[in-house]
């Protein structure tokens, strides 16, 4: 069984954390514009700031990019590190968000709205819960399982062809 919902909610903070690491550093690079749409303002007021939040967002986008990667592996071993992987990205950016509450810049001009982030980060904490709850490896004999039992239940039905037709009988009789 996949992980829709941990694959779902950490692909989110993926996609965030990379487009802002790198919003940052095409700000450092002078670079206010991509293919005609102007960039958000940086979030760094100064130089350093700005280094700062694109390696912290550039490194936890990273980090998840493995727990995702993780999450779907081959081994029971590498989807219990995806876990911790998830459960570690989510941590930052939890952490990321709290102290956006409580010290403001530069990471509160990362989060617009930090209750907004707050529910994000609480729904993903869901999400990697109840996938956790619920995941199953796929077991080959399982799949063997279901195809047999597709194949009682198809020799089962009978078949069209030999089936008695009440309506036919009464016209076969007939004539």
């Amino acid at each position: 069984m996949t992980r829709v919902a941990t694959s779902f909610a950490l692909s989110l903070w993926l996609g965030f954390h990379a487009v802002t690491g790198l919003s940052e550093l095409a700000h450092l690079a002078g670079v206010t514009e991509v293919a005609g749409q102007p960039l958000e303002p940086a979030a760094g007021t100064t130089v350093a700031a700005s280094i700062f939040l694109a390696v912290l967002t550039l490194g936890t986008a990273g980090l998840i990019a493995v727990a995702l990667r993780s999450l779907h592996g081959a081994t029971d071993r590498l989807r219990r590190h995806g876990e911790h992987l998830a459960f570690a990205g989510i941590g930052v950016s939890s952490a990321m968000v709290l102290a956006a509450f409580l010290f403001g810049p530069p990471l509160a001009q990362v989060f617009d709205r930090v209750d907004l982030a707050f529910w994000s980060i609480g729904l993903s904490l869901v999400a990697l819960a109840f996938d956790h709850a619920v995941f199953t490896a796929d077991d080959p004999d399982d799949e063997l399982t279901f195809r047999k039992t597709l194949a009682a239940i198809e020799r089962s039905v009978p078949d069209a062809s030999r089936r008695h037709d009440p309506m036919r009988a009464g016209d076969e009789e007939r004539r």
